[in-house]
């Protein structure tokens, strides 16, 4: 079952086995500081000054745990710790308030008389505190209609409370309390965290609720802070500058301490420890997984928290597209999000933009330059993010590569692969997949689950069913989407899938029924197998045999073409080449060269094979003026797919010279089919002002073939005279 829980949790470590990025080593040095100073019974605040997100809750808490409750070594006294909390609170009465409660509820349960005792009067002296913040407040002596009065236990008695003892003042109460600590034979530990979160008036609060208690004995306040932060919050209290903020934290905090250097190393590894259950909720190719982990680094981050907060936005975005693109770049563009959110709205908006899709019909690469750029340096959009977003710009290199070739950093530029490797795998810099990342959903794009689906199915043996998948993915995208998603595929196969997905695909080519501007989508299909395979043309010889037994004339023409492109020579090619001739022989109600587009090389094939029986095809064939023409438009240009070249000589001396045809058997068959031709004797006589971009009918193309029949006839027949032989012109 897939695991679903993937968001990590952004909660302060609390055990050694929990620490990720070394801090216990210096917990323990903290732990012994403090154990050191246990008998002596002044106050101390230390401080852990560290920037938001660094992990300072967490090295308080591996602190905390190597403190024991009331534990003691040797001579040393026990400790009660006590956890405060100034974040929770609602005003700044309630913090300084309820510190006291707290502080008295944890003496008075202590078990020990002399705290309770030290309890019972802290109780008192936070009423007194009370009584002076109201008489400041609200003016207690003019309400009560009274003398002036500035003595708490006064104030106190005029609004009902019952002090319980002696009238004693805020300093004698406080120096009661302070004999009471000091003859304690436990220290009290205060920890204080989430300083951070606090605004400016509750940071000046919050000091000076320690201030006030920092000189009782025995007491010993850690407190986690951003020293920066909380000195510009506090320094118009104090001065003019974050100076006078900072001079201000020195009164309070006798020992400093910065929080421990994260290395790089650590950093590093908190990244991927992090990271490794929310990879673990998919099966994620090994590639994909090592090219992730390998660009993982500790040094991409700034804190901690921040490290928390990318991979758990990576963490949903994993959750909802992870099966349809690239593990890696999903990772990077998620970290774009949260750390440069300026950069990520404006890769995301490039999508949107009013023309785009047209602007990149033909280019499947995205690397935001302008496509019509002759420059090699970064150039229209992409040269916006360089200006405007340099910290950023790194990791935008990275998902989105361009060609340097011939400046200065072309040693820097990463490695691009081919198009349809992109394709294969997903990326973000390909046209086809760049939105997904951005809208987190597959509808009207290819889903990569399916897809996968669909090969293990074939992989399995189901034709059947990986039959059906096919016929829904087309349905849901578009067959021309799944055409190139297969050409794609079949480019980065694996070889324990290879010859199951071309066979399933060869079986099943005639499924595809669309067209391109240029050819049949199965044809497509088909000579993508072909390239794929000439690349293995010894290792795979038997299925590059066994194929054309499947495939029509016009496919097994396609797919010996590519075998034969750039004159490759492979011996057991004349076994294909048999069986596209017998293939061509068989096609019912037209001749095989009605197909302008593969005529000539089934031409070729046949005339080196079997010349006889090809030219009493050629000749049985040439009965109408459709076929006719057909015939002689197989060796002219077809231009813009519908204006027909000329004719002309170095194609007629092809049909005699390379081919071998009888012309004059030919002209012969043109006359008797097309008998108002005959006239036709002169060339001289014959207009022969052709236009080869203009087009040319029918009736032009069948003069251009006699015109230059005729031509080579008298041109043969002055050859002939020199040598005595008699003059034929038919």
């Amino acid at each position: 079952m897939e695991n679903k829980n993937i968001i990590i949790n952004d909660i302060a470590i609390g055990k050694k086995e929990e620490d990720l990025l070394n801090y216990y080593p210096y917990a323990e040095k903290i732990q012994s500081v403090i154990q050191g100073y246990a008998n002596n019974p002044e106050p101390l605040t230390i401080g852990i000054y560290g920037k938001w997100g660094a992990g300072k809750s967490s090295l308080l808490n591996l602190i905390e745990r190597h403190i024991e409750m009331f534990h003691k070594d040797k001579d040393d006294k026990p400790y009660i710790k006590f956890h405060y909390n100034p974040w929770i609170y609602q005003t700044k009465e309630e913090m300084l308030y309820d510190f006291f409660e707290t502080l008295t509820r944890k003496l008075v349960y202590s078990g020990n008389d002399t705290l309770k005792k030290a309890g019972k009067f802290i109780k008192k002296y936070s009423k007194y505190l009370k009584a002076v913040k109201l008489s400041a407040s609200v003016g207690v002596p003019k309400i009560f209609n009274a003398g002036i009065s500035v003595e708490p236990y006064e104030i106190l008695k005029r609004l009902g409370e019952d002090l319980e003892g002696e009238e004693k003042s805020l300093n004698e109460l406080k120096k009661q309390i302070d004999d009471i600590l000091k003859e304690s034979d436990k220290k009290i530990i205060i920890f204080i965290d989430d300083v951070d979160r606090l605004d400016k008036d509750e940071i000046f609060t919050l000091f000076k609720l320690i201030k006030i208690n920092a000189d009782f004995k025995n007491l010993i306040f850690i407190i986690c802070l951003d020293q920066e932060y909380v000195a510009k919050a506090i320094h118009h209290r104090y001065g003019n500058d974050e100076k006078s903020g900072k001079d201000f934290l020195e009164k309070i905090i006798n020992i400093p301490l910065e929080l421990p250097l994260i290395e790089e190393a650590d950093l590093d590894r908190f990244v991927k420890e992090k990271i490794k259950p929310i990879l673990s909720s998919k099966k994620i190719k090994e590639a994909d997984l090592k090219e992730l982990y390998d660009s993982l680094s500790g040094g991409y981050f700034s804190s901690p928290r921040e490290v928390v907060r990318v991979i758990n936005s990576f963490a949903f975005s994993f959750y909802a597209i992870g099966d349809e693109v690239n593990v890696h770049d999903l990772f990077w563009i998620e970290y774009l999000k949260v750390k440069y959110i300026k950069t990520y709205n404006s890769i995301k908006d490039y999508a949107s933009r009013s023309g785009i899709k047209t602007n990149m019909l033909f280019i499947d690469k995205i690397d935001f330059n302008s496509p019509f750029a002759k420059d090699k340096n970064e150039t229209g959009f992409r040269k916006d993010l360089m200006d405007k977003h340099k910290e950023s710009y790194p990791i935008i290199n990275f998902l989105f590569p361009m060609i340097r070739t011939g400046t200065v950093s072309a040693y820097q530029t990463p490695k691009i692969k081919p198009t349809n490797v992109l394709d294969a795998e997903l990326r973000i810099n390909h046209m086809n997949h760049f939105e997904k990342y951005f809208s987190f959903h597959t509808k009207g794009k290819i889903s990569e689950l399916m897809f996968s689906n669909f090969k293990a199915l074939i992989n399995s043996d189901k034709d059947n069913e990986a039959l059906e998948i096919m016929h829904r993915m087309i349905q849901n995208t578009g067959e021309w989407k799944i055409v190139y998603r297969i050409s794609s595929e079949i480019e980065v196969l694996s070889d324990e899938l290879h010859d199951k997905f071309v066979w399933f695909l060869i079986k099943h080519i005639n499924e595809f029924k669309g067209r391109s501007d240029t050819k049949p989508f199965n044809i497509e299909i088909v000579q993508s197998i072909a390239k794929k395979l000439v690349e293995k043309r010894d290792e795979k010889k038997k299925l590059i045999i066994s194929i054309p037994d499947e495939l029509d004339y016009l496919q097994t023409c396609w797919y010996l073409g590519v075998f034969t492109y750039d004159g490759n020579e492979i011996e057991y090619m004349e076994e294909i080449e048999k069986k596209l001739i017998a293939k061509a022989k068989t096609i019912e109600n037209h001749p095989f060269f009605k197909d302008r587009n593969v005529a000539k090389m089934t031409m070729d094939i046949w005339s080196r094979l079997e010349f006889d029986e090809f030219q009493e095809y050629i000749l049985q064939y040439l009965n109408s003026e459709d076929n006719i023409v057909s015939f002689i438009r197989s060796f002219t240009y077809l231009w813009n797919g519908t204006i027909n070249g000329v004719f002309k000589e170095e194609n007629y001396q092809y049909i005699s010279n390379v081919l071998g045809l009888d012309c004059n058997l030919i002209f012969d068959k043109i006359i008797r089919v097309l008998p108002e031709y005959q006239d036709n004797n002169d060339p001289d006589q014959i207009e022969i002002n052709w236009s080869e971009y203009d087009g040319n009918s029918n009736a032009q193309n069948i003069l251009q073939f006699i015109y230059w029949h005729l031509k080579s006839n008298i041109k043969d027949g002055i050859d002939n005279e020199d040598d005595g032989a008699p003059i034929y012109i038919n």
